[in-house]
């Protein structure tokens, strides 16, 4: 049997290793998923409960008694004052659970810095329910996208005790604890509707009251579900016995008031080790200590999460929250300083060896919340800036939500701090984005391997972590059609919902999706949800339309009718080994290729599925155009590894120019191999492009970057320093093989906007697709009324596409207005007709009367562009576009207070954000500095490049710099 070849098929889904061979000859292969789960949780929990509880069996049974019957409600909180033994009982309980029930928990410890917030209840939940399912943490978490796995995570564990005849309880102690409440606490997070039965129990003192970000009707707002406890006789004396330990330690010898007060300082979570680096002394000295006096004043804690179970360890802190105040008050502010400066020396001195492996936990975790808790504005922008801080705790964690979370938390301070520092938001919200758009590259078609190798938790994981709402939808959809085929109809039907209720969303913000939703029909059709297909087509439908797109509208019937054959057949006749067709037809619908070009491309994917791949590649080898022989390429992928010759299509795929195209049809090969049963070589290939893509930057995306940061330059003055970044442009779009479209597009922005409008223009005309010279050819427009040659811009908009002109007319009139030719922009502003443009027009009009000292005009022109804008109710998106635009026009005529006012009404986060970069570039340096700080916040970076380049110039230039610092090779 040749290397290529396959014996009889083998089902090795969910398959943690094979042993393949005969006789005296055998190869051990191992799977490299990630394990399943294996929660440490419970040794926590034994840290804080008692060996014996007593006086509390009326509670116990009071707790089982909710926790069982079925008719007892969702929620129980129990509220006792301070001392009153909470978190014995609640702890007690945990570990001694009703046997019909299943307890995930989480004791919220404010005197332990990682195990008091929403990150550390969401990190520590989500583990104990990856547990329960028997699946692994799902990897690739954001700050976007914890909350929404823990949600469905406690679904699925609550319907899967459910169906082994068990209860899933949740029970969270300490809410009056959370150091987040006041702005994102952990209270929101819990479910207000419990799926599958499943209960709640919290637990917590009187005050504070309940946070403010819990909705209206949650039922924590329900004075029904609140159940008040007695103080327990033993927790009153061990409060007694505590607080005269701690007066002694006090008083103690020096390591021991050391011990103390690094503790107190450090907010808890510092282990033997880590006491031993901060205190020159030994481990066994410390732990001998520590264990002399701990008594009831020191606790111990297993460390966090984060540590394998192999390799956990111990922290300490003080016994209770009331022993914390109380150190606290007694060490005083000047020695709990001294104590704090050492342990940032000892950060210091981690930082200079760049976070090395074995960096202790306290530095990656509490110590930045030690920072938000003092107040350090300086080191937190430090540590939320410091990348390999970044990169060693995503070694650790397998995510990137602890470095997202303190990012937001130090853009928050900054924002709270009087006068924003511009530049740290920006420099926070460019290091945001690289964090958030590191899986932007992945192909669409790889969770679905991931899926068919039996990892559905890291399938789904991996799907929803896309950005780009389009090709997420074409992953959880391949997805979907991968559990299907795999038998696991539950989970598939419930990503089945998901979809549908994600493409309803996204059409009505992005009608744009039209083509992806036409092949959506199709992928779940094909996987046998015919109800969801149906839906789906009518998404698309009424997008066909509301957008009028006849020249795709042969599409839709071809769609619906599969949805609506899918919904008549039996389920099981629909094979999600056919999706593999739909993916293809949607990939298809991106390129545009014609009807001669279509014939080669048939034949050449009629030769790989026979097996001639030379054949193939000489036919393809005859289209120009580096998109289309790409798309061509890739569909000979698929019809060589549908034919069976996988290898060969893997070779092929390989040859492939284009970064997308080709990771696409390396995930369709990997997808190939799994379903041949070839495990070991499928997820080698799926890991191999996994990690270029979450570690490759894209070329394209950086010109587009830079093109942004060029215009803003050139229109901030600073020609020479744009130019040199245009040119860097140029270099950059020779390096890559057969640029493609987006390069030549913004390489021809970027040398209109440094004034060069003969190169500009050629290489718009050397555009192909009538969308993007239409839109390039709008800036070379502009570039020439700019440099005053007003007849020359005026021709090149009249040659435009009809169904673009309007679009140019609006953005040539911005342009005549800022050369002065008023009566000019004024025509061509009412002679459009589109409400979106006419608003935009009219908005430049004002802004123009207004620059010419006609104020009344001016605020005229601008109520009638807001009339206008608010008129569009059918589209929110284009409304706030048109009202963003307005903002400036209030702005020029004077009208700040309104202008203000108009933009925080607008509903969209990103226009919003557009509309107070607009308002800043009005007004002057203290209004315009919170504003811009407010719009990083709200958005990308690049949404306040304008207002960046007048105000901070020397920031756009160093982030140009690192977009340019290294260019990656290509996946080959």
């Amino acid at each position: 049997m040749g290397a290529d070849e396959t014996g009889p098929g083998v089902d090795a889904r969910g398959a943690r290793g094979l042993q393949v061979g005969d006789g005296n000859v055998q190869i051990n292969v191992s799977a490299l998923g990630r394990p399943a789960a294996q929660s440490a949780y419970l040794y926590q929990v034994q840290a804080i409960a008692p060996e014996v509880l007593t006086g509390r069996e009326t509670e116990l049974a009071e707790l089982k008694d909710f926790c069982t019957r079925p008719d007892a409600g969702d929620y129980q909180w129990w509220r006792a004052r301070a001392w009153a033994g909470k978190s014995a009982l609640m702890s007690w309980f945990v570990l001694h659970p009703p046997r019909e029930t299943r307890i995930v928990s989480f004791f919220i410890t404010a005197r332990l810095a990682a195990q008091s917030d929403r990150a550390a209840f969401l990190d520590v939940v989500i583990e104990q329910l990856a547990t329960l399912l028997g699946e692994p943490v799902p990897p690739y978490l954001t700050a976007a996208t914890h909350a929404s796995h823990l949600w469905a995570m406690l679904d699925s564990a609550a319907a899967a005790c459910k169906e082994q005849g068990q209860r899933l309880v949740l029970v969270v102690d300490g809410l009056d604890e959370d150091s987040g409440a006041a702005a994102h606490s952990i209270a929101a997070l819990l479910p207000a509707r419990p799926a599958a039965g499943m209960r709640i129990v919290v637990s917590g003192r009187h005050d504070p009251p309940v946070p403010s970000d819990v909705p209206p009707k949650h039922p924590l707002r329900d004075p029904a579900v609140v159940r008040d406890v007695e103080a327990s006789p033993h927790a009153q004396d061990v409060r007694h016995d505590a607080e005269r330990e701690l007066v002694r330690l006090l008083h103690g010898t020096t390591s021991e008031q050391d011990l103390l007060g690094l503790v107190t300082a450090a907010g808890g979570g510092l282990s033997g080790q880590d006491l031993a680096e901060l205190t020159g002394r030994q481990v066994w000295e410390i732990a001998e200590s520590l264990h002399a006096v701990a008594g009831r004043t020191f606790a111990r804690r297993p460390a966090s999460a984060w540590s394998t179970p192999a390799a956990r360890y111990e922290v300490y802190v003080l016994g209770h929250e009331e022993l914390q105040r109380a150190a606290v008050d007694f060490l005083g502010d000047a020695r709990l300083e001294e104590y704090r400066k050492r342990l940032h020396t000892w950060a210091d001195e981690y930082r200079q060896k760049e976070w090395p492996a074995g960096t202790p936990q306290y530095l990656l975790r509490g110590y930045f919340r030690l920072l938000q808790a003092e107040g350090d504005l300086t080191r937190m922008i430090a540590c939320a800036l410091d990348r390999a801080r970044h990169g060693r705790m995503l070694d650790v964690s397998g995510a990137d939500a602890a470095a997202l979370a303190e990012i937001t938390t130090t853009q928050d301070a900054i924002l709270e701090s009087g006068v924003p520092d511009l530049w740290a938001m920006t420099l926070l919200s460019v290091h945001r984005d690289n964090l958030t758009r590191r899986n932007t590259s992945i192909p669409p078609g790889l969770p679905a391997v991931w899926a068919m190798l039996g990892h559905p938790l890291r399938a789904e994981s991996l799907a929803r972590s896309i950005p780009d709402r389009r090709d997420q939808l074409r992953a959880l959809g391949a997805v979907t059609a991968a559990l299907a085929e795999g038998g696991d109809r539950s989970r598939a039907g419930a990503l089945a919902d998901e979809v549908v209720s994600l493409a309803n969303s996204a059409s009505h913000q992005d009608p744009g999706m039209y083509n992806g939703l036409v092949d959506l029909v199709s992928t779940v059709a094909r996987a046998g949800y015919g109800t969801h297909a149906r839906k789906l087509a009518q998404i698309v439908t009424d997008l066909e339309r509301q957008e009028q797109r006849t020249w795709t509208s042969e599409f839709v019937p071809r769609a619906a009718k599969l949805a609506w054959a899918a919904a008549e057949g039996d389920d099981r006749t629909h094979s999600a080994g056919d999706s593999g067709q739909g993916e293809g037809y949607f990939s298809r619908s991106y390129v545009y290729i014609d009807e001669q070009t279509r014939t080669v491309v048939d034949e050449a994917a009629a030769a790989a599925g026979a097996g001639d791949i030379d054949y193939a590649k000489d036919l393809v080898g005859g289209i120009t155009d580096p998109e289309k022989q790409s798309r061509a390429l890739a569909e000979a992928v698929w019809a060589a590894a549908g034919a069976g010759h996988v290898d060969r299509a893997q070779v092929l795929a390989r040859s492939i120019v284009v970064p997308d195209q080709r990771a696409w049809s390396l995930a369709h090969v990997a997808r190939s191999w799994a379903a041949a049963g070839k495990v070991a070589r499928a997820e080698a290939l799926a890991r191999e492009i996994e990690a270029v893509a979450r570690n490759t930057p894209d070329p394209e995306k950086v010109a587009w970057k830079l093109a942004d940061i060029v215009e803003a330059l050139a229109e901030a003055g600073y020609v020479d320093r744009a130019g040199a970044i245009a040119r860097e442009i140029e270099d950059l779009a020779l390096s890559i093989a057969n640029p493609t479209r987006l390069v030549l597009r913004n390489v021809a922005r970027a040398l209109a906007a440094v004034g060069d409008v003969d190169r500009a223009d050629g290489l718009a005309r050397r555009l192909t697709d009538s969308v993007d010279q239409a839109l390039t050819l709008t800036h070379v427009a502009q570039a020439a009324a700019r440099a005053g040659d007003i007849e020359r811009a005026e021709d090149i908009v009249w040659s435009i596409d009809d169904d673009w002109q309007e679009w140019a007319l609006r953005h040539l009139a911005r342009a005549l207005a800022a050369v002065g030719e008023v009566d000019l922009a004024v025509d061509l502003a009412w002679s459009i007709t589109d409400p979106v443009d006419q608003a935009w027009a009219l908005a430049d009009v004002a802004r123009a009367r207004a620059g010419a000292g006609d104020t009344d005009r001016a605020k005229a022109v601008a109520r009638e562009a807001e009339a206008v804008a608010r008129s569009i109710t059918s589209d929110l998106e284009q409304q706030a576009w048109g009202l963003a635009e307005v903002v400036e026009a209030w702005a020029a005529a004077g009208d700040i207070d309104r202008a203000e006012e108009i933009a925080w009404s607008i509903s969209l986060t990103h226009y919003r954000a557009q509309a107070l970069v607009n308002l800043a570039s009005q007004v002057g340096a203290a209004r315009a500095g919170p504003l811009i700080a407010q719009a990083v916040r709200l958005d990308a970076w690049q949404i306040a490049v304008d207002a960046l380049a007048v105000a901070l110039p020397d920031v756009l230039t160093a982030v140009a710099d690192d977009l340019l610092s290294g260019q990656p090779g290509a996946l080959g």
